[in-house]
């Protein structure tokens, strides 16, 4: 009986070890290739946001049996051994917790290392941060408050701030370092040595990012929502009409403009409706062949086409 209670007690001290400080997060052999962003997958932020969840309720369920919130994650095996294994599918990393040193304030955070991760749980309360989808149109809005409390500034001190910092210590906008959803970073400002002019710019570090603000008036890229089918419409037409002039002077248009002066194609120079630049146009320099391909200045655009080869599916 003696050798199967120190057996027992054995067991139970090695599932308490295996369940470890989960704040100290070891990547899983089996997913460390696994990381992505935040909107790398739809799927990972609400698997996430349940695990969180379910940790959540057990804390909340071990106080009610112990009078006390757990110190670690660990603890919880005796509510369920499978939590203190629970990970981010994003990055497979277990669930950083943190609790204060009164012990009535506990925090569950995603340990996805990159801004912004997917969010956290204090004291049962969730934290997600914006979706995606989101993610321009409140950048926008963060600029804006910042122009404005700009010009407010301006008009008390007749200068423009030297940082943004001085938004806040000047009581005009305390908001002043609420920062991009995208990246989770404070936005760029600068001023001339005299004041007299500033510019805000997204942090985000991928081009196109949500735009900027200069002097109050606002830059932002064109949204590419559904453009991408009505950019390949575009070009398909195009290509159409390259094979129209071919049949008429049995080689393709030496440029563009070539099937309009020809009357062929009247809307030759329609614009991606991305970028609203020109499609590129090459051919060699007999007119055997060509090239039309989408102008967007990053990677990846809305694609090409061949010698009326396609090169989307």
């Amino acid at each position: 009986m003696k050798r199967v209670t120190i057996l027992s007690a054995t067991l139970f001290l090695l599932l308490l070890l295996s369940c470890g400080e989960s704040a100290v997060s070891m990547m899983d052999p089996d997913g460390a290739n696994t990381l992505s962003t935040s909107d790398g997958n739809p799927k990972d932020a609400e698997v996430c946001h349940d695990n969180m969840g379910n940790l959540s309720t057990a804390i909340h369920m071990f106080f009610g049996m112990n009078n006390r919130y757990p110190d670690s994650i660990g603890e919880l095996e005796m509510i369920d051994p499978k939590l203190c294994s629970l990970k981010c599918p994003s990055c497979s990393m277990l669930y950083l917790y943190d609790l204060s040193s009164s012990g009535e304030v506990w925090t569950v955070t995603c340990p996805l290392p990159v801004k912004p991760n997917h969010g956290n749980v204090v004291n049962g309360v969730s934290s997600w941060p914006p979706d995606p989808s989101e993610w321009s149109s409140i950048c926008h809005s963060n600029m804006r408050s910042l122009a404005s409390a700009c010009a407010m500034f301006y008009g008390s001190e007749n200068r423009y701030p030297d940082e943004l910092r001085e938004l806040g210590t000047s009581g005009i906008y305390e908001n002043w370092d609420r920062p991009c959803p995208g990246c989770g970073e404070l936005y760029f400002y600068d001023t001339n040595s005299i004041g007299d002019t500033y510019s805000i710019h997204c942090p985000m570090p991928v081009d196109p990012n949500h735009g900027y603000v200069i002097d109050g008036i606002c830059y932002w890229p064109q949204d590419t929502t559904g453009s991408q089918n009505t950019c390949r419409h575009n070009m398909m037409g195009l290509a159409s009409g390259f094979a129209m002039f071919y049949g008429s002077y049995n080689r393709y248009p030496e440029e563009l403009s070539e099937l309009g002066t020809s009357g062929i194609m009247g809307n030759w120079d329609v614009p991606c409706p991305a970028c609203g630049e020109i499609y590129h146009y090459s051919t060699d320099p007999n007119g055997q062949t060509y090239l039309i391909q989408c102008p967007l200045p990053w990677d990846p655009g809305h694609g090409s086409i061949v010698d009326g080869i396609i090169s989307w599916d």
